[in-house]
């Protein structure tokens, strides 16, 4: 009571001056942590109250760059509220990037937010997840599944398939327009086949993102499927999309700012609503196909897709698994393949078109190779002629060095742990500045230049063939042969937590570049136009304009 009586005689100047004090106390303390923390190292100095984020654009390849060129190979950020630790050197992503599953000390790839847990992705599926008993039994499903013949049969089956489908589509558009050249908005085209693809190899489904588009170009509207699927297929397209590009505005808004700020509370719940459809079409999906198995149990014997799999998982005798896998364990793994194998993908291969219309001594040796492992009675693809195309391969390396998807990976100690030569505290969190290290001196020769040749004649297997090709190459290229760090390229993440889909996606982007380019002639409709891009935690493609038609000597 006598509290309240004292608290009543307030002045407002006596609340300013408690409010004042207050502030300064905690910046004081902010302060203090800061300048007594362990390990300092260089970088900006910090900002009281999380402030970081009204000067933070979302562009982390920017500002990672900026602060390894200012600061060096290690140093130091703070933001989110978190310390975090740049690494731009390969001898410092040793521990981090460890194969070994004995420690989960530097297991976490991601700190624990409000976002991840509001957009329902917290501790499930195997991307987000940081609980390392339920992702070992993720992965294993998920590395089980896709690694079955019957699965790699599926994708090379399907992507023969949907790109049939595809080419289809360009040829009728390309004779209505009564133009030898066809020009389209490849990554709207690419989006959707790989979308199709995902949906195929991920739960077995037949999705129609590409009819579904192809019919915005008919003035009758026809179409030869049902136009309730047509719609929901391309709905689930963009959902995904949506999805991938709006996980940064949960990360960059702090949550009190999502919730009651109109605009932003307005954007928050539309992101909101559109998880909650992605999530309940992937729940229909999943009941459907339990409900069909238990009806025709025969069918087992012709589903290859990750669904089926992870259904039957529980029920499979030989099983290791510690503890069974409920509906939305394979909601969350189902997830993370839309999520994880369309953005990637379609992405990849824009960058690819690009750099190959850029570079036409590359093209013109990728169609050689292309034209000399195809038989000339054999139009589809094979895995045979898959495992042949290594020039194909190099070009998706090179562009990956060029422009990474991923140019800053993340990883957290849980416990105490030791990383570049110093001891850290629980929490701390690393930046892997994958991106400065593709482009740095120190590991490559010439790292602006587009050359597939450093990664093809790496994969030589006859002593003579590579000693004559040597003899051909000058001494730049063999430098950086033989200087290449194990850490100096990483497309797929690396250790322990390395993207147990990089196989496939690798045979999807070769399959898929095998057809196109033994079909088609590519062009840039602008050879100076930049890329057009939207860089925050992945380097998205907004758009490519390109130009294509029957190559002549097919």
């Amino acid at each position: 009571m006598l509290l309240f009586q004292v608290i009543g005689k307030f002045t407002i100047n006596d609340y300013l001056i408690i409010i004042s004090l207050t502030l300064l106390l905690y910046v004081f303390r902010f302060y203090y942590n800061h300048f007594t923390r362990p390990n300092p190292l260089p970088g900006p100095l910090p900002l009281p109250f999380e402030l970081e984020y009204f000067f933070f654009d979302g562009n982390l390849k920017r500002l990672t760059e900026n602060l390894s060129k200012k600061y060096g190979d290690i140093c130091e950020f703070k933001w989110g509220g978190y310390r975090r630790i740049l690494l731009s050197k390969t001898d410092y992503f040793e521990n981090l990037l460890t194969p070994s599953t004995k420690s989960a000390m530097l297991f976490a790839k991601h700190e624990h937010t409000y976002a991840t847990e509001e957009l329902g992705l917290s501790g499930k599926g195997v991307f987000f997840n940081n609980n390392y008993e339920t992702w070992k039994i993720n992965k294993y499903l998920f590395t089980q599944a896709i690694s079955s013949s019957g699965f790699n049969d599926e994708a090379i089956k399907q992507i023969n398939k949907l790109f049939e489908e595809l080419s289809g589509y360009w040829n009728s558009l390309r004779e209505s327009s009564n133009n030898d050249w066809l020009e389209m908005d490849f990554l709207i085209w690419i989006n959707r086949f790989t979308a199709d693809l995902v949906s195929a190899l991920a739960t077995g489904e037949r999705a129609y993102s590409m009819a579904s588009y192809y019919n915005t170009f008919n003035s009758d509207n026809s179409s030869h499927f049902d136009i309730s699927k047509l719609y929901h297929s391309d709905k689930f397209s963009k959902a995904i999309i949506t999805q991938i590009r709006g996980q940064i505005f949960f990360v960059l808004v702090h949550p009190f700012l999502r919730r009651y700020v109109p605009i932003l509370k307005d954007k928050a719940n539309s992101l909101l609503a559109n998880r909650d459809f992605i999530f309940g079409s992937l729940d229909d999906i999943i009941e459907k196909r339990k409900i069909d198995l238990v009806k025709n149990p025969e069918l087992l014997k012709s589903k290859h897709d990750l669904l089926t799999t992870l259904l039957t998982a529980n029920n499979d005798k030989k099983s290791k698994l510690p503890m069974s896998i409920t509906d939305e364990d394979i909601r969350s793994i189902l997830l993370d393949v839309f999520l994880g194998g369309s953005g990637t993908t379609s992405n990849l291969l824009s960058y690819i078109i690009y750099y190959i219309c850029h570079n036409p001594h590359v093209k013109q040796k990728m169609f050689d190779e292309i034209d000399s492992v195809f038989p000339s009675d054999i139009s589809h693809v094979t895995a045979d002629i898959v495992a042949k195309l290594k020039y194909c391969e190099a070009i998706i390396k090179e562009t990956s060095r060029m422009m990474p998807i991923t140019a800053v990976s993340k990883r957290v100690a849980v416990a105490e742990c030791e990383v570049a030569g110093y001891k850290w505290p629980a929490k701390t969190m690393f930046h892997l500045n994958y991106a400065s290290i593709h482009k740095n001196e120190k590991y490559w020769e010439n790292p602006d230049v587009f050359d597939p040749d450093r990664f093809f004649y790496l994969k030589k297997n006859d002593l003579d063939e590579l000693e004559n090709d040597l003899k051909m190459l000058n001494n730049e290229s063999k430098k950086s042969m033989y200087n290449m760090d194990r850490y100096s390229l990483v497309i797929f993440g690396g250790g322990v937590r390395i993207c147990p889909g990089r196989r496939l996606a690798m045979v999807n982007m070769i399959s898929f570049m095998a057809l196109m380019f033994r079909m088609y002639d590519v062009e840039l409709v602008d050879m100076e136009a930049p890329l057009n891009l939207y860089t925050s935690f992945i380097t998205t493609c907004l758009g490519l304009k390109i130009k294509i038609r029957p190559r002549k000597s097919l």
